[in-house]
């Protein structure tokens, strides 16, 4: 699979999915693929070092494939006041809401009409297992829920919920503008790849509707979620 090319294109629930091949290395992106960027986003890129570099010129290109499928070419996309990837409108074109993830080999990017709603999108590795986490990131009724399971499903549960919270919050944070911690909300999986969502924010207003699905890829888990404001 040569990298800093697709590897993964499909429609989802939330919207147009892209996954883009990266190197497992910090070594520098090359001027070739940099110059797929648009201008601005390619002399932010020269910025940055190492994995940074990487892990962002993969999303990125994620991206404008994704909108591409989507049938709506993004202009640069730079990012909002706490880091995230925004996109803004152009000319006649509708604004897109996207959201980015990455792991070691792999960058994704979702793209949807932001009409629709706000995105936030997560990928986690299955493996290996860090079940040390689950008292961090759920509640304790999350984690009674996980505990009544058998023993062979307990971290698979705990990883998508972790995934799906962490693709809350990207969805959130827009309108939230604060850190959002891993309490404020609650997951409940069903085999179906739907999500249950219980939020308690501590503070803002809570979307009129959320939606929260997951997706298996070799190895991993794809998270995605969709917010209404009303």
């Amino acid at each position: 699979m040569n990298l800093y090319e697709p590897c993964l294109r499909d429609a989802r629930h939330h919207g147009i999915v892209v996954g883009v091949r990266i190197p497992d290395a910090p070594d520098p992106v090359p001027d070739p693929v940099l110059g797929r960027l648009p201008p601005e986003e390619a002399e932010l890129a020269r910025t940055l070092r190492g994995f940074r570099q990487v892990q962002f010129v993969g999303g990125r290109l994620a991206c404008h494939e994704a909108a591409a499928v989507l049938g709506h070419p993004l202009p640069a996309v730079l990012s909002g006041p706490r880091g995230a990837p925004r996109a803004t409108a152009t000319g006649s074109q509708p604004t897109l809401s996207l959201s980015i993830a990455h792991k070691r080999d792999l960058a994704v990017a979702m793209v949807a009409r932001s009409d629709n709603g706000e995105l936030g999108v997560d990928l986690e590795d299955l493996l290996p297992a860090r079940p040390r986490i689950a008292e961090r990131v759920l509640t304790a009724h999350e984690l009674a829920q996980v505990q009544a399971l058998p023993e062979a499903n307990q971290w698979t549960s705990v990883v998508v919920r972790f995934s799906v919270k962490e693709a809350i919050y990207k969805a959130l944070a827009p309108r939230l503008q604060r850190y959002i911690d891993f309490m404020e909300a609650e997951v409940e999986p069903d085999p179906d790849g739907t999500c249950r969502v219980r939020l308690s924010l501590t503070s803002g207003p809570e979307p009129a509707a959320i939606d929260a699905r997951y997706n298996w890829l070799p190895g991993r888990v794809l998270s995605s979620v969709q917010v209404r404001w009303g």
